[in-house]
Parts: structure tokens; C-alpha cells; sequence
């Protein structure tokens, strides 16, 4: 059994006032996410892989760049620099793979198109770039500290999905290092930009 973690919502309506008090404990990601229609085909991917492993799941996104937080403010405007004048963009799924990473766990891989290099580049330019983070694009199906070869199980029951549109970017901040449910649980969203 799985449920799923919903990042939670800001609720300042925008003001960043106090953004500044969240810790150097934290890192904040930059996700890529599925329009409507590809989202519930993630999710209803996801929740196949539930059906046979005890985890959690977050809404279906890729992750362009992680770094350290260090200012949340800031952080929000270099997602909006990033996004201007962005298009959506389809994607095709490669492979579904298990791992023994908690952040890991199944995991759906995807080409680093020019696009999503693009993205990455961008936001690393833009960062304090303290954790070195590198661009390996996949989708996580499944955060479970199960077994290794239960989630290999898993994974080969699995369909490769059809190619999917991504048409939002989010910023969203989260413990520094993610190794359980409840670190799962403590993503907060900051912002989200809808790519036209």
C-alpha cells in the first residue's frame, strides 16, 4: 500500500516575506511536470507499482536542478527567469528501472532533450551550485525502502508509457537529504509556472 504526499502550498498569496527563514538544511529542486492527461498516466503507473510495494509517491515531475536553499525569494525568481518565454515539451519515456536508493526506488528514465540541457544549464548558472547536481532525467513512480528485488519485480510488470507533455515548472523546497516517508512529506511547494 502507497499514498501519496502532496507538497504543500505556500500560503503567503505571493508575498515572500519570511521565505528567508527556512535553514541551509533545506535544498530546493526545480521540477518539470506533465500537463493534466500525462499526469494521471504517471500517477496511474504509480499506483500499479503500489499494488505490490509498501512506499509513497509525489505528483509526477522531473527534476531539473537541486541545490542548496539559500535564499527562497530568490529561488522563486530564478524559476520565473527560467520559465519566460518557455515552451511545453514532449518527452519520451526510455526505461522503467528498480533501485536500491530510497529516491530512487522505480524510477521511469527519460532523454536529456535540448530542452530539459537547456533548463539545467540555466538554473546551475544561476546557483550556488553546492551539491554538484547532474542532469539524469527520470520520473520517480515510487519512494520504498522495500527490497531491491521486490522493486526489480515490480518494474519489469511495468508498461513503458507513451510520450507525454510537460507544460509546468515548479520550485519547491525539501529536507536536504530525502531518505524516509516523512522526509517525502515535508516537500513545500513555493511556486508554480505554466509554460504557454
Amino acid at each position: 500500500m502507497c499514498w501519496q504526499a502532496a507538497p504543500q502550498e505556500r500560503s503567503d498569496h505571493g508575498c515572500t516575506a519570511g521565505l528567508d527563514a527556512m535553514t541551509s538544511q533545506q535544498a530546493v529542486s526545480y521540477w518539470l511536470m506533465p500537463c493534466l492527461q500525462a499526469h494521471d498516466d504517471f500517477e496511474a503507473l504509480s499506483k500499479q507499482a503500489c499494488r505490490g510495494l509498501q512506499g509513497c509517491t509525489l505528483p509526477p515531475h522531473i527534476t531539473l536542478y537541486s541545490d542548496h536553499l539559500e535564499n527562497a525569494a530568490n529561488a522563486v525568481d530564478r524559476l520565473s527567469q527560467v520559465a519566460e518565454g518557455c515552451k511545453p515539451v514532449e518527452l519520451s519515456p526510455t526505461a522503467i528501472e528498480a533501485g536500491s536508493l530510497f529516491t530512487k526506488s522505480l524510477i521511469l528514465h527519460f532523454a536529456a532533450g535540448d530542452e530539459l540541457i537547456h533548463w539545467f544549464m540555466q538554473l546551475r548558472r544561476q546557483s550556488p551550485n553546492r551539491l554538484d547536481y547532474q542532469l539524469k532525467p527520470h520520473l520517480s513512480l515510487l519512494y520504498s525502502s522495500e527490497t531491491l528485488s521486490a522493486k526489480q519485480a515490480i518494474a519489469t510488470q511495468l508498461q513503458l508509457p507513451a510520450p507525454a507533455l510537460f507544460n509546468r515548472l515548479s520550485v519547491v523546497v525539501h529536507p536536504l537529504t530525502i531518505n524516509t516517508d516523512a522526509d517525502i512529506a515535508a516537500v513545500t511547494t513555493l511556486h508554480e509556472h505554466k509554460l504557454e
